[in-house]
């Protein structure tokens, strides 16, 4: 049966290997990959086609809900291609207009003027160059992983319910709108209603026969094919659409579709009409406060989105790229000077754009470049062949991607993860879908951030375990925060008057002053409470110096001790044994110390009984004192040599005989066991059970718990006065002070070893 802590330790590791699994393998992938631009064409070509098609009608929505011209969407998906994605170090990170900064656009055009709005754009990418150049990237990495994969379950859920109506053919809301209440006064879930009223067969059946060529190119008999993977899905989806609805505009005007129903992009016939669709900053209002306190809060909350986005691209990206959030910000602001500059929109990274690359197959951020390279491209030479293209046949592209964004094995994943990591998850995604992407990601992080506060106060910071008598041992962990201030201020004040409690801060790195200060005011209140406390390496608050190790002793050292103080080394070591404490400890480094020498203080004869190790029971490393194990502990030739050796020759301070509680080999020799070998080294033993009999007036029988322990009592102190009358050279050396000779007794119920005697 495995271990109830293994099997713990087992599932977390589970969840945590389940975590890191890539939301969609990309066809092909390996677990190495060339990070030139130009080796993974075949993947990133037709994933950075497949991008630059939902581009376009993103693009164009976004800059309408933004109030702002459509061009200027267009200029925010250029500027990302070919400005902010060769600075970038994301590799799979596509950046874009973003539906989630559209109401701030709103307000600033409304405010500044759309020239005005560009100045604020292009002071907003200085600050985030700033931000970046700070450091300030370091924030993407304290976001909760439960809110990361909230918001991409989220965002699978908003993008699927948005692109139902446009699959029906009732294109009235923007492409790209992410809020729950529409501009057309209808919210995400009334609109599923509304919309049969406007359907469109032509766009659903364009819709259907596109979901089919999306479904049929991801089945394993397709990519097995040499000829089918050359070309995404996504891309042959548009082609058969526009053929379809070209046919129809042939033969059945009547039923092909048309205005609204097709990708708009501005036709420009020569270059003045390019100039024309360019704006500039109004350097005028440099003195308005106005365009500082806009631009601030265009780079805090495009950075925020853009540092979501990046952690929620890495969780993608097969191979596990760490995207340089500090590089990513400098990158993000660079680009929004140059949009600001031209006319654009702000730019953020974005999840749905990266997402259709990761699964399209992108292996580097040349798919962005080549995504900025097409929409250049088309908005000059080809706009009139775009503005074919069927929403219909956008929508189902988007649809695939929802789904595979919602990725329902993550909600048994996050489940698994436990609850404090899946109620932040849940509320993250029903905030997004019932109000937008940025409140939704608020909402998340609140909730998250009061989950990490329940937890830290439900979770013990310390191992508790239960002695004999009423003692608590409390083992602080390495990081002690004001998080943990109410659990431990909890735990405090319901221990009990009389008890012992142990307080081991040994581990510490850093111990927050409000917890500092509660441990320290409670050592008042354990006096008044009449509380035995014992502290162990409470060595301030903030960041801590890390505890010494114990090192191995040296020779100097060693003839440095009398044998009253390593009697007295060893009842400290046993007092750390027994409040579950021990010093801090580094094997190897004690190997080390002791390759050139053993330098051991004491030589401890003890019993072979598995719950007797004296390393343990004292607290001692490698190399500190001499171990002599046999059943009894009693002596014979072998044993007393070895101690002539630990002591004359080796320099050990101290011989300690040390019998426990419930010694099996006492209790044999108490029923008078007879077994080959066994029966000559329990004869040893028989010394000790004659004279308690002698003393007690009693037969002894190994059922008599209480003579049998006084047996092991007098065994220990005969096998002392053996040890001094039998080795002369140890019995001069007692006489001389050079060593201490004692016995104790250790319990096997309490730890505690009690010697008989002093040196």
């Amino acid at each position: 049966m495995r271990h109830p802590v293994s099997h713990h330790i087992q599932d977390i590791n589970e969840v945590n290997s389940m975590k890191t699994q890539a939301t969609e393998t990309p066809m092909n992938s390996s677990p190495e990959i060339n990070n030139n631009l130009f080796a993974n064409l075949k993947y990133d070509l037709p994933a950075g086609i497949a991008v630059f098609l939902i581009a376009i009608p993103l693009s164009l929505g976004i800059a309408l809900a933004s109030g702002a011209p459509l061009f200027s969407g267009l200029i925010a998906g250029i500027i990302s291609g070919l400005v902010v994605a060769p600075l970038s170090g994301s590799s799979l990170g596509i950046s874009g207009a973003t539906a989630g900064i559209a109401i701030i656009v709103w307000a600033a055009i409304d405010k500044l003027g759309f020239n005005g709005f560009l100045l604020a754009l292009v002071v907003a990418g200085v600050f985030q160059i700033i931000m970046g150049l700070f450091k300030a990237g370091v924030i993407a990495y304290y976001f909760p992983s439960s809110v990361i994969n909230g918001m991409l379950s989220g965002m699978g859920f908003i993008l699927f319910l948005k692109q139902i109506p446009h699959a029906m053919g009732y294109d009235l809301d923007y492409e790209g709108d992410t809020s729950f209440f529409q501009a057309d006064n209808y919210s995400s879930f009334s609109e599923l209603g509304h919309m049969l009223e406007f359907s469109s067969p032509t766009a659903i059946m364009i819709s259907l026969i596109s979901l089919a060529i999306l479904i049929l190119w991801e089945q394993p008999f397709i990519k097995k094919q040499r000829f089918f993977p050359l070309f995404q899905g996504v891309l042959i989806t548009v082609l058969v659409a526009v053929l379809i609805n070209e046919g129809l505009q042939n033969f059945y005007p009547e039923l092909a579709l048309g205005g609204n129903h097709l990708v708009t992009i501005p036709v420009l016939n020569n270059a003045r009409d390019l100039l024309d669709q360019l704006h500039y900053p109004d350097f005028s209002q440099l003195t308005n406060p106005a365009v500082y306190l806009t631009a601030l809060t265009l780079a805090v909350v495009a950075s925020l989105k853009t540092l979501l986005s990046v952690e929620a691209v890495d969780k993608m990206d097969p191979y596990k790229r760490v995207t340089p959030t500090n590089r990513e910000l400098i990158a993000q602001g660079i680009g929004n000077v140059c949009s600001g500059l031209i006319g654009g929109l702000p730019l953020a990274q974005v999840i749905v754009r990266s997402s259709i690359g990761i699964q399209s197959g992108a292996k580097t951020k040349a798919t962005g470049i080549i995504c900025g390279l097409l929409l250049l491209f088309a908005v000059i030479f080809i706009p009139t062949l775009l503005n074919k293209i069927p929403l219909a046949s956008l929508a189902s592209v988007l649809l695939v991607v929802g789904y595979k964004l919602i990725r329902p094995k993550s909600f048994a994943i996050m489940y698994k993860a436990g609850i404090y990591h899946f109620i932040p998850f849940c509320i993250t995604i029903l905030g997004m879908i019932f109000t937008n992407l940025l409140v939704g990601l608020v909402i998340g992080l609140v909730a998250a951030l009061f989950s990490i506060l329940l937890e830290n106060y439900k979770s013990p910071f310390y191992f508790n375990e239960s002695h004999i008598g009423n003692k608590t041992i409390l083992k602080l962990s390495e990081h002690i925060s004001f998080l943990n201030k109410a659990n431990i201020q909890k735990t405090l004040e319901q221990l009990p008057n009389h008890s012992e409690v142990v307080i081991d801060a040994t581990r510490s790195k850093y111990i927050d002053y409000d917890v500092f200060e509660i441990i320290e005011n409670f050592k008042i209140e354990a006096k008044r409470k009449h509380i035995k406390l014992t502290i162990e390496n409470l060595r301030g608050f903030g960041v801590l110096e890390p505890v010494e190790n114990a090192r191995a002793l040296t020779y100097d050292t060693q003839q440095s001790l009398t044998p009253a103080k390593v009697l007295a080394l060893l009842k400290e070591g046993n007092e750390r044994f027994v409040n579950n404490l021990e010093s801090n400890r580094n094997l190897l480094e004690q190997i080390n110390d002791t390759r050139q020498g053993q330098f051991p203080i004491a030589i401890i004869l003890s019993c072979m009984d598995s719950r007797t190790s004296v390393e343990l029971i004292f607290d001692q490393g490698l190399g500190d004192v001499f171990s002599a194990r046999v059943a009894g502990n009693v002596i014979n030739d072998d044993i007393l040599g070895s101690m002539e050796y630990a002591c004359k020759i080796a320099g050990s301070k101290l011989i300690v005989v040390l019998g426990h509680s419930h010694c099996g080999a006492v209790k044999g020799a108490c029923a008078n066991v007879e077994l080959d070998h066994l029966s000559g080294l329990l004869h040893k033993i028989k010394p000790a059970v004659d004279a308690v009999q002698a003393e007690e007036s009693v037969v002894i029988t190994d059922s008599h718990d209480e003579l049998v322990q006084k047996v092991a009592d007098k065994n220990v102190q005969l096998t002392v006065e053996q040890i001094k009358s039998k080795s002369p050279v140890l019995n001069a050396m007692l006489k001389n002070g050079e060593i201490g000779i004692v016995g104790g007794m250790y319990n096997i119920e309490t730890g505690k070893v009690q010697f008989y005697s002093d040196v």
